[in-house]
């Protein structure tokens, strides 16, 4: 009876440690989203401020997801090595120290190197959630834990709208941003004091899937559902591109709105895909997880064809297909949890790093690529609507290809 209740209480303790050590990795995540979506709300402030071309403002603000993309391979293998705890903490600081450079600097060089070292320091947090939740099976208890950690980032992206603007408006951006690397200080904090134990190994059965998954029979199978899975990755957030940094010159250019105006809409944004997020878990009981996936992408397919027809329209229509762009986002856990069914668990962080490479790749990409397209679009005179025609065309066309890759993904059904 002894041995039973020690055994009890230590199992108890190991519980309350692995879910405050998840409390705290989904607090950093929130910081994640936060400085993935803060840019849109004052890209005027910052192009204004430190004098960016364009050109320069699309590769300031694709210096964080590019360094997200390359990061996430050898994070991957880091997982795998040594766990979530050592990796994620050692790119947090770094990106501590990029998130307080950001606010003090007025050199581009500088500011963009400080976005690189932003992006160290959140690459690994939603891979460490991954990890950290993902190594014990992609049943449902895992799916619904991944897919609610994801839906709260969404605080981040929501702190990154409204109350950012008021901030803005109030104090500045420097003094506003000066804020949250504190807050990120403390997050780095955090996980150095409360992240400790690793998850129990996947269970037999979920190790006896994998191994037949890598079966002479089925590994062709794997492998193409896997490989069908990369352009879905890459297209994943591409329209969240306009949430995340190009929406705000476009609702400034076009609709004339002001920091607060683009804070309401960005915040509108971030609500609704919280809300989505949320909402997937009941969705995917009447419905398969791949079916799913290929009609997100259809309407954000959809809705980037209608901005690219009617991009000065109305700014109630433009606020609202730019809200639905950045919900395709929330799919990220399911494209997760589709590969997780797919790959062997001894390796699971190198194959889930090389899928979120591709996710921020392809936001890096889409950044640069704007900033690309609207540079020769102001060499050739084009200006206004039509200029942002041309953005939304090259994010349905992205959006396009991502819902082509869905179509050959994993076909598992969601547990009931």
């Amino acid at each position: 009876m002894r041995r039973a209740g020690a055994s009890s209480s230590v199992s108890s303790r190991a519980s309350s440690s692995r879910s405050l050590a998840l409390a705290v990795l989904t607090g950093a995540y929130v910081l994640s989203q936060f400085y993935r979506s803060y840019v849109a709300v004052i890209a005027t402030q910052l192009i204004d401020d430190l004098h960016l071309s364009p050109q320069m403002f699309g590769l300031f603000a694709g210096a964080l997801y590019f360094t997200f993309a390359f990061a996430q391979l050898p994070l991957g293998l880091a997982f795998d090595r040594y766990g979530v705890r050592r990796p994620v903490l050692f790119c947090m600081v770094i990106g501590s120290m990029g998130a307080l450079a950001l606010p003090l600097t007025h050199s581009i060089p500088v500011a963009i190197a400080a976005h690189v070292g932003l992006g160290i320091g959140c690459a690994p947090l939603y891979m460490g959630l991954l990890n950290f939740v993902l190594k014990t099976g992609n049943g449902e208890e895992q799916v619904r834990i991944v897919t609610r950690a994801s839906a709260m980032g969404y605080v981040g992206a929501v702190a990154a709208g409204l109350p950012l603007a008021f901030g803005v408006a109030m104090m500045g951006w420097r003094w506003s941003l000066g804020i949250v690397g504190l807050l990120m200080v403390a997050a780095t904090v955090g996980v150095a004091l409360s992240l400790h134990e690793e998850p129990a190994a996947a269970s037999p059965q979920a190790a006896s899937a994998a191994g037949d998954a890598g079966s002479p029979r089925t590994a062709m199978t794997s492998r193409i559902a896997f490989a069908a899975l990369v352009p879905v990755s890459f297209a994943l957030i591409a329209g969240g591109t306009f949430r995340m940094s190009w929406g705000g010159p476009y609702f400034a250019d076009i609709f004339q709105f002001d920091v607060v105006q683009r804070g309401y809409a960005m915040t509108a944004a971030s609500l609704l895909a919280m809300a989505w997020a949320l909402s997937i878990s009941r969705v995917l009981r009447v419905m398969a997880v791949k079916t799913l996936v290929l009609c997100t992408f259809a309407v954000g397919v959809a809705s980037a064809l209608v901005l690219a027809q009617w991009p000065a329209q109305s700014a109630w229509l433009g606020v609202t297909l730019v809200c639905v762009l950045f919900c395709v986002g929330s799919m990220h856990p399911l494209v997760m949890a589709q590969a997780r069914s797919v790959v062997p668990p001894r390796s699971l962080g190198l194959w889930l790093g090389l899928l979120n490479s591709m996710v921020f790749l392809g936001v890096a990409v889409s950044n640069s690529a704007f900033g690309w397209i609207a540079e020769q679009a102001a060499r050739q005179g084009v200006v206004g609507g039509a200029m942002y025609t041309r953005l939304f065309l090259f994010t349905a066309l992205v959006m396009f290809i991502g819902w082509l890759g869905a179509t050959l993904g994993p076909g598992n059904r969601a547990p009931p």
